[in-house]
């Protein structure tokens, strides 16, 4: 059996747990859960990180002290088995994660904060699900970043599983990792360890991101297969791995938000077909001289296809799509058949539903869920990171609740996965550097954040294969920070090596067959006629065809 977590001296810690009034509970016995891949490896979750600590070092009155608040008289095991919540055991561990430092430099303040937790971590660690809790200064960031494992993929899962838990067995948190971490635990996960063996390979060197060694952005990245399940996760490059930026961390996504929220709505209500007509002209901003909003290449085209739109990434068509739609209802789609979960409300003002500059962002794996749709005939289900929990008699103790929804009609889907195709395989499409070398059918978006002194902060890449989806994100933990000032590859580019070293057998696209094929006239957006000179296959439902080209 594999072991990802870094392991203990002994696999079980068994204490009691208690109140502050040192009445004693029935001693729990923590266990190291197993855990079985899709392809049947097994592994091995850790009980704890256990930081060792030199007790004769320490003040033995305050050890003490942190023991009675626990329900334990004071030994150096006792001390090392203490729960300070989620897998965190031990002083050792509890100071390095809570006060970023060793037990034997605390303050008396911070010696009563771990005695405070010892007593009730649910009351005193409502930081670790947003809550502010009772322990000031102490940083949720830091609590998270603690539990990262060498893979975050587990990260994510058991955080998963905790949630679940405590609604399938109406259970506090702290409850639920009790439960979670007992003899015979079993967790079945669709943790691919292939793929997350390519992923490894890419971001544990530095030349997939840059030339200039040294210098480069940070990276996350996300990968679901065509079901839905997550099965591997990138959290951070160059072994830097501090925080779950693909998990954990929201992310601001620009242009890779407009065909979710713009596109996809427009098509579905008939706004649009493959090829209309837009207009890719700016608005003038009320009361300044500034065109708005601005192209990337700031080149306007006045009137142009949907599709060339999309595949050059222009800013112009969706607000003023999303305008006509209403930014409302872009963001109700979004939630509704896209399954975000972090939109504001404040998020339906159109510069940011149109153009993704979020209030608070979306992570990697619910974009790379939200993308998939687009490759599963229009199906969505929300990003899943295990099966079910067993406990040692087999009895389910929490389940996934996978729900598949049929998000958008199936012609619509395919239609969008034709118009994402184009991004990448016409000579015109801005994300050329995500074919792959097979030939095999590649379908995605980019995106660009840049801040208000046009600087780039972040960019992004969600792609498809017939198998897979993944989403890639660089920039900074510091979201003042820039990527403009640095030399690093495109998230397209990191994505293709990702999908090299997959494992790969399916290399088209189904298509739908209500979806209509023909060519169109790339001047005029119609149905080509014998004159038309430049043309393009164009895909559209039966009820939303365009005219016969009318000008040649």
């Amino acid at each position: 059996m594999r072991k990802l977590f870094a392991t203990l001296s002994a696999s079980v810690l068994a204490f009691s747990m208690s109140a502050c009034s040192g009445e004693e509970k029935a001693i729990h016995v923590y266990a190291s859960p197993s855990v079985t891949a899709s392809d049947g490896t097994a592994y091995e979750l850790s009980v704890s990180q256990l930081y060792k600590v030199d007790y004769d070092e320490l003040d033995s009155s305050k050890v003490n002290a942190v023991c009675k608040a626990a329900g334990l008289g004071y030994t150096p095991e006792n001390a090392d088995s203490i729960c300070f919540g989620e897998n965190i055991f031990g002083i050792g561990l509890a100071s390095v994660v809570y006060f970023g430092k060793y037990a034997k430099g605390l303050t008396d303040d911070e010696w009563e904060k771990l005695a405070e937790i010892a007593a009730d971590t649910d009351k005193n660690i409502s930081v670790l699900t947003g809550g502010k809790g009772n322990l000031d200064g102490i940083s949720r960031q830091a609590v998270y970043a603690s539990r990262i494992p060498d893979n975050p993929y587990f990260d994510a899962m058991v955080e998963e599983i905790i949630n679940d838990m405590i609604v399938q067995n109406s259970c506090t948190r702290s409850e639920a990792f009790e439960l979670l971490y007992s003899e015979g635990v079993t967790i079945e996960t669709p943790f691919a360890p292939s793929m997350q063996e390519a992923v490894d390979k890419v971001y544990s060197d530095p030349k997939s991101f840059s030339e200039e060694l040294n210098i480069f952005p940070q990276s996350a990245c996300a990968v679901t297969d065509m079901d839905g399940n997550v099965i591997a996760l990138a959290a951070g490059n160059h072994g830097n791995k501090a925080y779950n930026r693909a998990y954990r961390t929201l992310h601001p996504i620009g242009s890779s938000i407009k065909p979710l929220s713009v596109y996809t709505p427009a098509l579905v209500d008939g706004i649009i077909s493959f090829s209309s007509i837009v207009s890719d002209a700016p608005m003038m901003n009320e009361g300044t001289p500034q065109a708005w909003p601005r192209n990337y290449n700031l080149v306007y085209d006045g009137d142009i296809t949907v599709t060339y739109a999309l595949r050059q990434s222009k800013n112009t068509v969706p607000v003023k799509l999303a305008t006509s739609i209403g930014g409302d209802k872009c963001l109700s789609f979004m939630r509704e058949k896209f399954g975000f979960t972090t939109l504001t409300d404040g998020d339906a003002e159109i510069s940011s539903i149109s153009l993704g500059y979020l209030e608070k962002g979306v992570s990697m794996t619910e974009l790379a869920a939200a993308y998939s749709v687009f490759g599963r005939g229009g199906e969505y289900s929300s990003p899943r990171f295990y099966t079910r929990v067993t406990d040692k008699n087999g009895k389910v103790i929490a389940e996934s609740d996978h729900e598949t929804i049929q998000a958008i009609p199936s012609g619509d889907a395919w239609i969008m996965n034709r118009l994402l195709c184009y991004n990448i395989c016409k000579d015109n499409g801005i994300a050329q550097a995500a074919r792959l070398n097979d030939g095999s059918e590649v379908i995605g978006k980019t995106g660009t954040v840049d801040n208000e002194n046009g600087n780039d902060t972040d960019r992004l890449f969600v792609g498809l294969t017939p198998e897979y989806c993944a989403s890639v994100w660089i920039g900074y933990d510091n979201p003042d920070s820039v990527i403009d000032r640095t030399d690093y590859k495109l998230p397209a580019s990191i994505w293709k090596s990702i999908m090299e070293l997959a494992d790969r057998n399916v290399f088209s696209f189904a298509p739908d067959d209500g979806v209509v094929t023909t060519e169109y006239c790339i001047k005029s957006g119609g149905i080509a006629g014998e004159g038309c000179s430049d043309t393009e296959t164009g895909y559209y439902l039966p009820d939303n065809m365009p005219s016969k080209c009318d000008i040649h």
